[in-house]
């Protein structure tokens, strides 16, 4: 990892202007690959492979460069705009012109002349053709094998081959929860009201504790030493910074701090979501690791379980409460070893963290959940202050997270997300897929 910053470090003084990507390689109606999706696609090959495994697969522990666009890497008259026009993801679309000569290519224009998204897509074509050659180059030649096809019959429901519909059509919008919520447990007149209760129920109990306990020790109170204590000064904490306006202070985030991971959300997800359900889920587990992560003007908070099983993630509003919690399980993990594949995840260009789309290995497609839209961004740098048994240390976090629906009926969860992220922990670095999804931070019973 170090050696790769040190030749992007070099490269950005040699280079002013970002370098011109090199064309994929082109497969003709005789090649053996059968496929320019890049590595991971559907079929086996894929562009740049020398042996039986693509390219990705060899490279980079089995994902595609990029999504569903493989290998591909848009020439500038591809970039920016719409994302989507009518039924057809845009990128779809920009890349078919591009891969004219692949089979079955071209026959999707011809049997799509009348669909409406195509006469949107193809006048946002043409007016970016005035000023750029090789796109009014490429226009004439679809042009020329649209006259050549005129007289054949059309299929509107026609798609090249192997390429999956849910490919080819735009994305569905992610729903997301509004502001001051996640999972339903946000902030507001209902939290609060909740919280109430919460520490009601906890002083009636920490109540009944002292008056069954004979052998309290000198200098402290059943209240600083029992869970239900620690738990009813958060709760406490919190109300009171909601009356009173202050911000209240994370300290109830600390090793060692006892919380109930509810499993109901899994159970109800079941086959629809990736994320697995924590260790322990129902019953009191003890927080392995503190993680308190800073970048991009947010500071975000994690709760690391024991056993490297995953971790919560909060974010906290302006009156201190969560207003997002999230949990992440570990999906997969990368061990880049050269500078290349290093570049594959991160390279300013093309790294696959900060795509607009992330395809996990089963074919599923994550949009960009942070700054979504059809060109690459940069992903977010966190550095992590992270506090276990030893201490703490610093290690940076460069990280981008995707989202999709679920598909899951109510009250399962609507959205699952998949956190992507490059980590620089000491002397090692690795790559981290996680899956997640919303949780209410008030099932956590945070103690």
């Amino acid at each position: 990892m170090d050696r790769y910053r040190a030749q992007q470090q070099q490269q950005q003084q040699r280079e002013r202007t970002p370098p011109v990507a090199a064309p994929p390689p082109r497969s003709g109606s005789g090649s053996a690959s059968g496929s320019g999706w890049g590595g991971g696609g559907w079929q086996g090959g894929g562009w740049g492979s020398g042996s039986g495994a693509g390219w990705g697969q060899r490279r980079t522990g089995g994902y595609g460069p990029g999504g569903w666009y493989g290998g591909w890497r848009a020439p500038g008259w591809a970039s920016g705009g719409r994302s989507s026009f009518g039924l057809w993801n845009g990128l779809f679309l920009w890349f078919l012109l591009d891969n004219l000569s692949r089979p079955g290519y071209a026959d999707w224009f011809h049997n799509h002349q009348g669909d409406p998204g195509y006469a949107e897509w193809r006048a946002e074509a043409e007016r970016r053709a005035q000023d750029d050659p090789d796109l009014r180059r490429r226009l004439d030649d679809l042009d020329t094998r649209l006259r050549a096809q005129e007289d054949r019959p059309r299929d509107p429901n026609y798609l090249p081959p192997d390429i999956p519909r849910d490919v080819a059509q735009a994305a569905p919008e992610t729903p997301s929860a509004p502001e001051g919520s996640s999972g339903g447990g946000g902030g507001g007149l209902g939290t609060l009201l909740l919280l109430i209760v919460l520490v009601g129920g906890m002083v009636a109990a920490v109540t009944l504790l002292r008056r069954r306990s004979s052998g309290s020790r000198p200098g402290g109170s059943a209240m600083t030493r029992s869970p239900w204590g620690a738990a009813a000064s958060t709760a406490a904490g919190i109300v009171k910074a909601k009356a009173t306006g202050a911000t209240y202070e994370p300290s109830l985030f600390r090793v060692g701090m006892t919380l109930t991971p509810d499993p109901t959300p899994f159970l109800l997800g079941g086959g629809a979501i990736k994320a697995t359900a924590p260790e322990g889920a129902g019953s009191m587990v003890s927080v392995e690791a503190v993680g308190t992560l800073t970048g991009g003007g947010v500071t975000l908070h994690r709760l690391y379980l024991p056993g490297g099983s995953g971790f919560y993630q909060l974010h906290l509003g302006a009156g201190g409460a969560p207003d997002e919690c999230r949990w992440f399980s570990m999906l997969d993990e990368v061990h880049p070893t050269d500078n290349d594949e290093w570049g594959f995840w991160l390279d300013p260009a093309d790294g696959m963290i900060g795509y607009p789309q992330f395809q996990t290995k089963d074919g599923k497609l994550y949009g960009r959940q942070w700054s979504p839209g059809a060109s690459r961004i940069a992903p977010v740098t966190f550095d992590e202050t992270l506090t276990d048994h030893r201490g703490s240390r610093t290690r940076r976090v460069t990280a981008m997270l995707y989202a999709a629906p679920t598909g899951a009926a109510d009250p399962a969860p609507r959205t699952e997300y998949v956190l992507v992220a490059a980590v620089e922990d000491g002397g090692e670095a690795w790559v981290e897929v996680r899956a997640g999804i919303d949780v209410n931070p008030a099932s956590l019973s945070l103690s």
